[in-house]
């Protein structure tokens, strides 16, 4: 905390000894980024913003985009762990399983709404930077959820789901809440959710999602016609 509360440093090239710490640059960057999209971050503000010389953040990470893959995957990393635990968690049912996936996704998304922001820039563009998320995160996961998906399929307790449908709902339908803040205050969600409003919002996303995936589709309505 004390990096946190330390008065600006002057600007120019580090002092000997000058230290930062990591974590609270790559949460910064993480801000900045999702604030301004990649085009528009300044890591010379981000350096006036913290505190440290814009020499400091250049030694240390060498360009904007290393920073950039820095920043995400430290914040990626959690989500990470998170999913590799419910792939092979042979103490617990797949469906409890894969609820509580559902649910420390959605708080992770309520603790870090600004990878969603980034993410919601990025995944339009073709940059090495979506690339690198996919590459580093998604893929490597998706082999291990996949088959816990391929057991609940086979055992008759969920329906399939095309893997980028579910993918979606999880990280961007239940955590658009709170990447959202502006527009989720609108229509009457809480513009500074507590601990608990946030583990019933995802509860509540955990309980509709594995609630429709378990269930039969309902037919059509009167005189209509199911799209296939």
């Amino acid at each position: 905390m004390a990096q946190a509360t330390r008065a600006p440093r002057g600007r120019g090239r580090p002092r000997a000894g000058e230290e930062i710490d990591t974590a609270l640059l790559l949460l910064a960057a993480l801000d900045a980024f999702a604030e301004t999209g990649y085009d528009g971050m300044s890591v010379r503000e981000l350096g006036r913003r913290l505190g440290v010389s814009h020499a400091l953040l250049t030694a240390r990470f060498g360009s904007k985009e290393s920073l950039w893959f820095a920043a995400m995957e430290y914040a990626l990393a959690e989500a990470e762990q998170t999913w590799r635990e419910v792939a092979d968690s042979p103490e617990l049912d797949d469906l409890e399983a894969l609820r509580r996936g559902v649910v420390r996704q959605v708080l992770f998304s309520a603790a870090h709404p600004q990878v969603l922001r980034i993410m919601s820039h990025e995944g339009a563009i073709n940059s090495p930077r979506v690339r690198f998320v996919i590459d580093r995160f998604v893929n490597p996961l998706r082999p291990g959820v996949e088959r816990l998906l391929t057991r609940l399929v086979a055992a008759g307790r969920i329906r399939p789901v095309p893997y980028a449908t579910l993918h979606y709902l999880v990280t961007f339908g239940g955590g658009a809440l709170f990447a959202n803040p502006v527009e989720s205050a609108l229509l009457g969600a809480s513009a500074h959710p507590d601990e608990e409003e946030i583990r019933a919002h995802a509860e509540a996303v955990a309980d509709v999602l594995i609630a429709g995936i378990a269930g039969t589709p309902p037919g059509p309505g009167p005189g209509g016609s199911r799209r296939r």
